[in-house]
């Protein structure tokens, strides 16, 4: 039986990992279009986004949901090419707009697809399921946070000390993850 900090590690160590870059990616183009100061709308999309996954997480494990692993893998990286060109729009851009944390909700439930395999090969025999789920997705917040901190300081070193506007950066960093994730994507295609 493992212990609470062992799966709360496990949660930060899935999400800061090279095999997360899907969900790095989603983190950072997400939040491309704040700046520094609006922190809190970006906390708040990101918790919604792992309230999405925690759900679909528990009930992709549980066998609730079964989706076909090879949609789940191009989906994923279609939620980063939408997120993106989303940035692009007037509605996008707009800092105050409150779609932004529905939009991670809702894709947050795709992600979460993703992580239940890894899931449930984590808790495999454990009689603790419900036990380990808490610390773990703890864990993957813990570690979307320190993302998100990550990328508003290079965003103010960006926007502060090389005096460039928060809509470059919203090109840069959404024409990026645009373009990784179109990769993604035809690397995936299910069909």
């Amino acid at each position: 039986m493992q212990t609470f900090s062992t799966y709360l590690r496990l949660g930060y160590e899935h999400i800061m990992s090279i095999q997360a870059m899907d969900h790095i990616l989603f983190v950072v183009v997400l939040m491309a279009v704040y700046q520094s100061r609006n922190w809190l709308r970006v906390v708040a999309a990101v918790t919604f986004f792992t309230i999405g996954h925690s759900l679909t997480l528990s009930l992709g494990a549980l066998d609730v949901i079964k989706i076909d692993k090879g949609i789940i893998e191009f989906l994923i990286p279609l939620t980063i090419l939408l997120t993106a060109l989303y940035n692009l729009t007037k509605s996008g851009q707009n800092q105050n707009n409150k779609s932004k944390v529905w939009i991670a909700g809702v894709f947050g439930l795709i992600h979460g697809l993703g992580f239940s395999n890894y899931y449930d090969m984590l808790v495999m025999g454990d009689s603790n399921y419900w036990q380990a789920l808490l610390p773990f997705n703890l864990g993957i917040e813990l570690a979307q946070l320190l993302l998100v901190a990550i990328t508003l300081l290079l965003m103010g070193v960006y926007s502060f000390m090389l005096n460039r506007k928060i809509r470059d950066w919203n090109l840069f960093v959404s024409g990026a993850g645009f373009g990784l994730a179109l990769i993604m994507c035809l690397e995936n295609w299910p069909f």
